[in-house]
């Protein structure tokens, strides 16, 4: 592999045909508190089709979940569930179908068919509630995120489509680096919301620029008038710790997309973060993803 002149500004164009593309996917939430650890993973295949621009130049995308599975330690299908995750299961089945306006960066702007996804929700909540009574309070909390005011701020903050949704098209690497970007991890730690700003650039490109591999870093923005301070505070002093100490919430952050410029696809990401309090609190997360095939 051989680098370009620093000098060069590259540009990454993205790719326009209408076609069907199928992606896999798998994302791990793993929570040490205390001496209790808890997993979670997810496996996806997903169907992507680009269906053109509208007339104010956002791209109409279209995302289709062929399958689903829950994920043991050793990322094999659980066959047989428990109660929480047959809920988990049933009430994700309102996101198999989604129809997103994307900018002509790759970021995403909106959600199209929120209609849609609360009529699912509506027929989905009624089964619940007769299987498992005692779900009122969860109901509840589901019924406020997907109202019209909330639910585009679900997607728009979702961790996997906030990584998938890459933003790097048709902006200028300048010697390799692009813009930092401010972006929020959503329930980062614990239920709270972390705003980070992630910094991009070109590690790997062959000469005739057609495989490129993008390197993200991140820290936390603790300077946002958003950042939770109070929050995380009050958070880290509900963990059992001595009286007296001091912790420090540490933060780290890696990830990378690989590009082919010259379809205009990202073929592959993966990224790793981890919230940590040492010796009281940690938490990592793994997503990615892989082009597995076009139709």
């Amino acid at each position: 592999m051989q680098d370009a002149p620093s000098h060069t500004a590259q540009i990454i164009k993205l790719n326009g045909e209408r076609i069907t593309r199928t992606y896999t996917s798998e994302i791990v939430n793993t929570i040490e508190k205390a001496k209790h650890k808890s997993y979670s993973a997810v496996g996806l295949e997903f169907d992507f089709t680009f269906y053109g621009k509208d007339k104010d130049g956002l791209l109409n995308y279209n995302l289709e979940v062929k399958k689903r599975v829950l994920l043991n330690e050793k990322l094999n299908a659980i066959r047989k569930l428990n109660k929480a995750q047959k809920i988990a299961i049933k009430v994700a089945t309102i996101n198999n179908i989604l129809k997103f306006k994307v900018d002509k960066n790759f970021k995403l702007n909106k959600v199209v068919n929120t209609n849609e996804i609360r009529t699912k929700w509506t027929g989905i909540k009624a089964e619940l509630l007769n299987d498992f009574p005692d779900l009122s309070k969860m109901i509840a909390d589901f019924d406020w995120q997907l109202k019209e005011e909330n639910i585009q701020r679900v997607f728009l903050e979702d961790n996997f489509y906030n990584f998938f949704f890459s933003n790097v098209f048709y902006a200028e690497f300048d010697n390799k680096k692009l813009y930092n970007q401010s972006k929020t991890i959503a329930n980062g730690v614990n239920n709270i919301n972390i705003p980070i700003i992630e910094q991009r650039k070109i590690i790997k490109q062959d000469l005739a620029f057609t495989d490129v591999t993008i390197q993200l870093n991140s820290e936390m923005d603790s300077n946002n008038e958003k950042f939770p301070i109070s929050k995380l505070n009050t958070f880290i002093g509900s963990l059992p710790s001595n009286i007296g100490e001091n912790y420090m919430l540490d933060f780290d952050y890696k990830g990378i997309y690989k590009i082919k410029p010259e379809y205009g696809l990202v073929t592959q990401g993966t990224l790793n973060y981890t919230f940590n309090v040492e010796g009281l609190y940690k938490k990592t997360t793994t997503i990615t993803f892989n082009l597995e095939k076009d139709e």
